[in-house]
């Protein structure tokens, strides 16, 4: 049982891998063929394109996926870019956007709660959130703002949980080479997520 892995990626488009060219060019794919020993590891993938974290949480109280919360050893969470997409496409004012991030905040504190009451030895891994907008964006500053702030309120959140955090901000910043799209990572843009991602865990492995 030493080597066994049963990773579980919950979360938004990001997890579902919108943007590879395939599955096994995805994060979560990558992620997994990295952190597998024996053909005995498993990989179950429930992420789901627009996904805010309000679905996500609702979504973590069916019976069967916390079923499989408990089984866990790795699980990965990708959420709240589609709050902040949610915002901009209904034209929010500044004060709106300071609400969805509170609101944001509240989600991922119950959701973080929910998932390491139901499984408290599993190693969890939270991304934050990244600017994919072009620099001459006319909200492109302000989106800086937000998103640095959200993934400050990210880090602390986490830190409280005891779940690692992974930053993708400076990785993607100013990089449109990285994107399949206005918003997703391409086939490069997702090792740059798994690469983030399996840093971060060979240095709690290594501790």
């Amino acid at each position: 049982m030493e080597n066994r892995v049963f990773y579980l990626a919950l979360g938004d488009s990001l997890t579902e891998g919108v943007g590879a060219s395939a599955h096994d060019k995805s994060f979560t794919s990558l992620f997994f063929d990295a952190i597998k020993q024996t053909i005995e590891c498993e990989y179950m993938n429930y992420g789901k394109s627009a996904r805010c974290s309000g679905e996500l949480l609702e979504f973590l109280t069916d019976s069967k996926i916390r079923d499989l919360l408990k089984r866990a050893t790795h699980i990965t969470i990708t959420t709240g870019g589609n709050d902040m997409i949610r915002a901009y496409r209904n034209n929010a004012t500044f004060l709106e956007y300071v609400r969805t991030v509170r609101s944001l905040e509240q989600n991922l504190k119950r959701i973080l709660q929910n998932i390491t009451e139901t499984n408290p030895n599993s190693k969890i891994f939270l991304m934050g959130l990244y600017n994919p907008g072009h620099t001459d964006h006319s909200l492109y500053n302000m989106a800086n703002l937000l998103i640095q702030k959200i993934n400050k309120v990210y880090e602390e959140t986490a830190k409280h949980f005891r779940v690692e955090t992974i930053n993708p901000m400076g990785s993607f910043l100013n990089k449109p080479h990285l994107l399949a799209d206005e918003v997703h990572p391409n086939d490069l843009g997702y090792k740059v997520l798994a690469n983030l991602f399996l840093n971060k865990y060979r240095s709690i492995s290594n501790l």
